[in-house]
């Protein structure tokens, strides 16, 4: 069900959004500006490697420092498991978790929640809810795309190690390490002239200690051309495999559920919507 808010019943639910999150949190807002209450909400998460923070900023290519100071951005640097994209024509706003989200007008700025007239839409997801078309779900699922498809500034992620006896007994949290960080560009001396080639699909959700690989490469030649699917459930473009045909964020959302049957929403071969004909048994349309 989706509620139209305003005024403090607005910035209470997205500081519940904040609050709640318990495995992924995504803040797409083009300016961020933290006061000590937000950073009282954000602190709850900034110690627990379990909870992925997406940040996605935007705006000022020659001074990015105006749509997030150097000061916020170490802050944010500091969480164990954290992705932080810039996306210089961003304009959209959006606050979620695994269970809700708001669209909104709002900016993750101190002054707009003090002083500016705002509004969004909220919506709570149930399990049910997960399984079928809305507008959350679809807003979530454009805010990943947009996260996906543009410039990583920043990216730490856990390092685990597996609790291997005569049976998997789980795995322990060991550091974690910063496998980008692209700062010096954006609030160096350098001057932000080129996107990096860097997305947040060539970096692992978590590494294993000890591990150099998830799984074993296959051997490709260099000179066939990949062929190109696309997701079904986001419909961004990915490398043609029936066997896998999502995103890795995509994946593991729709793995937390694992059910091959669940209506999607893009066929894999074409990228042509499929109106819930599609699914991860039957990833193309006939």
């Amino acid at each position: 069900m989706s509620k139209f808010l305003t005024g403090s019943k607005l910035g209470e639910a997205i500081y519940d959004i904040i609050w709640d999150a318990e495995r992924t949190l995504l803040i797409v807002s083009p300016f961020i500006k933290l006061d000590d209450y937000f950073k009282e909400l954000f602190d709850k998460h900034k110690n627990n490697p379990k909870i992925h923070l997406i940040l996605v900023f935007g705006k000022n290519e020659n001074d990015i420092k105006r749509s997030m100071s150097k000061s916020d951005f170490d802050y944010f640097n500091k969480f164990l498991n954290v992705s932080i994209i810039y996306v210089p024509n961003l304009h959209a706003k959006y606050y979620g978790n695994e269970n809700k989200g708001i669209i909104t007008s709002i900016n993750l700025y101190d002054y707009s929640f003090k002083n500016n007239i705002e509004f969004g839409v909220y919506s709570e997801q149930s399990i049910l809810n997960h399984f079928k078309t809305s507008a959350d779900n679809e807003a979530w699922n454009e805010c990943i795309e947009i996260a996906e498809n543009n410039e990583v500034v920043f990216i730490k992620r856990p390092i685990y190690q597996n609790k291997k006896i005569l049976i998997n007994l789980g795995k322990d949290y060991i550091k974690s390490d910063i496998l980008f960080d692209s700062t010096e560009k954006f609030y160096g001396f350098r001057k932000n002239t080129s996107n990096s080639d860097k997305r947040l699909n060539d970096f692992p959700d978590e590494l294993e200690l000890g591990a150099s690989g998830s799984q074993r490469p296959e051997r490709t030649e260099k000179t066939e051309k990949q062929e190109i699917g696309y997701c079904i459930r986001s419909g961004i473009e990915i490398p043609y495999n029936p066997k896998q045909p999502m995103t890795k964020m995509s994946w593991k959302i729709w793995n937390e559920y694992g059910n091959s049957d669940f209506p999607e929403t893009y066929c894999h071969k074409t990228g042509r919507k499929s109106n819930g004909k599609t699914s991860m048994r039957n990833p193309e349309l006939k």
